[in-house]
């Protein structure tokens, strides 16, 4: 039998000063929420960048200087819009983000709401530290795109985003009645390589840090934005162009 007579017994103050009435438990406690609840948001909701404020800001509060706008259009990458619409976004975007695909409907919105307005173009922006399968993804689409389907693909492989894989890639192809043989010499001899290289050197050239981030008229935006602030941000760069 253990023999608890050899402890000291408690005292009033030890009855006060519970873990929880400690001075240090409140302070560890204050430094938690204070550091340890943004450093969850931003890692839950860190694809999902800024408020609708800042956005809606984007040509308001910078001073519009030839300095801040990057030139990324292209006229070799994919595009949906005509090519003589006044609000140009070019999207550096990942396959295999999540974020990406969460914003692929939205920017179909943008595209049926401002038909004449808008002008998309896709570059690949691969991050293969943490999508193994983005570089392949972007080279499969690549070849679709000389195949002259690259939307109908890109469509395609968001939709089978947790399972991209080389049977994947082949059996889209397939479904989209691309040469196969043609797309498989293409993908497997990395044939798209160089200009999946290109875009991603561009991007960080003109500061792209993740997916999806969007360049307007040449001013950057990033991250999963709604048709409500997309609504704003392309009336915002519309009036940049052509003043109030």
């Amino acid at each position: 039998m253990d023999d608890y007579s050899i402890l000291p017994p408690v005292t009033e103050m030890d009855k006060s000063k519970r873990w929880y009435k400690r001075p240090w438990v409140w302070i560890l406690l204050f430094l938690v929420v204070w550091f340890g609840v943004p450093f969850l948001l931003e890692t839950i909701w860190g694809g999902q960048f800024k408020n609708t404020e800042e956005l809606t800001k984007l040509n308001q509060t910078n001073s519009q200087s030839s300095s801040k706008i990057k030139d990324v259009v292209t006229s070799n990458n994919p595009s949906l819009g005509p090519i003589t619409a006044p609000v140009v976004i070019v999207e550096f975007g990942d396959f295999q983000c999540p974020y990406c695909k969460q914003e692929a409907p939205e920017l179909k919105k943008v595209l049926l709401k401002y038909p004449e307005a808008v002008r998309l173009i896709y570059r690949d922006f691969p991050l293969s530290e943490l999508h193994p399968e983005a570089i392949s993804a972007a080279e499969a689409a690549s070849c679709a795109a000389i195949q002259g389907k690259f939307w109908s693909y890109h469509d395609a492989l968001f939709s089978n985003q947790d399972a991209l894989n080389t049977t994947i890639y082949d059996s889209i192809a397939q479904s989209l009645s691309l040469d196969l043989e043609k797309f498989k010499r293409c993908r497997e001899g990395h044939l798209t390589l160089a200009k999946i290289q290109e875009d991603f050197a561009a991007g960080v050239a003109a500061g792209v840090e993740g997916t999806p981030t969007f360049f307007v008229n040449g001013h950057a935006v990033a991250g999963v934005l709604t048709l409500e602030v997309w609504d704003k941000i392309i009336v915002a760069t519309m009036k940049e162009k052509f003043g109030n």
